[in-house]
């Protein structure tokens, strides 16, 4: 089951129109198959789903700084990112280190103005000039923009990149300015420091959701600031956990596979795989990435989930899961329970290693 594809949806519509469309309640609107939420106090609408800036590994022709994609990854991903916008995403992030802004900017040229563009700042020049350059290339202006934040202390450094941000913002370049934050710590800070933030990027899916436990939610609710979940799947980890899906799909960390029927592979932890399964098979219609993200998208605190997807399979099922996003099932949550305790007792090697920080930091 798929989004009903009618045109672009709301997040189609004209540049002026993206914050004056209809809302009911806390904002949240449905046109279509798509969910729109507004982006704290942007003005701004985004869609549930938003694509994420990560390409898939198996075409990459890694460079010094910055990689590209060969000429059919970058026509598979040209695809998947059309196919997202007819079924109504209407936020992009883009990477340059991925070497995507190009690429990205040749696609939405007929449209520009109906697509809402997330950059982030990946480059060792200026800042400034990084703005300057992105913002030429999309038209004039980026729609989002974020640098990151890995450490517990705000530095001097970062400081004054965001008020290069803040001075980018008040002349037209950006649209609306944020951070994105690996720990729980910098986040309070972020709140409490950053004049002008208006969005947030955090770690949240059904295993590392601990965010729902701390201040920090009520803080960024009083602030109405816009926040963007990220890792939905754990890097595309989530994946590998459900063995009922197409065998070319390709998560981000292929490497441990706990449902492994290859000569000699070691499957682990025999007895939590069964139940794993068990549950999974009473969810006949779905998988359990959709159960994931489905997850994620009933929590109202969020103005959409950033995720990568490199198969077309990806984007029909995130979207798919949009159906009923806010009735997640008893059978549901079930599945999700017996693939939590998997993970916790696999230990964080479930996970690549460059993400293990999410066990270590972001598990509820």
């Amino acid at each position: 089951m798929q989004c009903a594809g009618a045109g672009l949806a709301a997040a189609m519509l004209p540049r002026t129109m993206i914050a004056a469309a209809p809302s009911v309640g806390t904002g949240e609107f449905r046109r279509g198959g798509m969910v729109y939420r507004p982006l704290g106090k942007t003005g701004m609408n985004v869609s549930l789903l938003a694509f994420g800036s990560h390409t898939d590994r198996a075409y990459k022709l890694r460079g010094d700084i910055r990689n590209v994609l060969n000429a059919e990854g970058q026509a598979r991903r040209d695809r998947q990112i059309s196919m997202a916008m007819d079924l109504g995403v209407n936020l992009i992030d883009v990477y340059e280190h991925e070497g995507q802004w190009e690429p990205l900017a040749r696609l939405l040229k007929p449209r520009r103005d109906k697509v809402l563009v997330a950059g982030a700042y990946d480059n060792p020049e200026f800042i400034g000039q990084n703005i300057d350059r992105l913002a030429k290339l999309y038209g004039g202006y980026i729609d989002l923009y974020r640098i990151r934040s890995e450490t517990v202390a705000f530095d001097y450094k970062l400081l004054e990149q965001w008020d290069v941000l803040r001075r980018a913002k008040e002349a037209g370049k950006i649209r609306a300015i944020g951070i994105a934050c690996h720990l729980e710590g910098p986040m309070l800070t972020a709140l409490q420091e950053l004049e002008g933030l208006d969005y947030l990027m955090l770690p949240y899916n059904f295993i590392h959701a601990k965010a729902d436990y701390s201040e920090f939610l009520p803080a960024a609710a009083q602030r109405n600031i816009g926040l963007i979940g990220m890792k939905p799947l754990a890097a595309g980890s989530i994946v590998a956990l459900d063995p009922r899906l197409k065998s070319d799909t390709n998560p981000e960390n292929p490497d441990f596979m706990l449902f492994n029927s290859a000569p000699g592979a070691r499957t682990i932890l025999p007895a939590a795989v069964a139940e794993l399964a068990k549950s999974l098979n009473q969810l006949p219609d779905e998988s359990l990435p959709q159960a994931a993200m489905r997850y994620v998208y009933s929590k109202q605190f969020l103005s959409c989930t950033m995720a990568g997807m490199s198969d077309n399979q990806f984007v029909k099922d995130n979207c798919a899961a949009l159906s009923r996003y806010d009735q997640m099932t008893r059978e549901e949550h079930v599945a999700l329970d017996a693939a939590r305790k998997l993970t916790l007792l696999a230990g964080a090697g479930w996970l690549p290693e460059n993400y293990q920080w999410l066990e270590e930091q972001w598990r509820a």
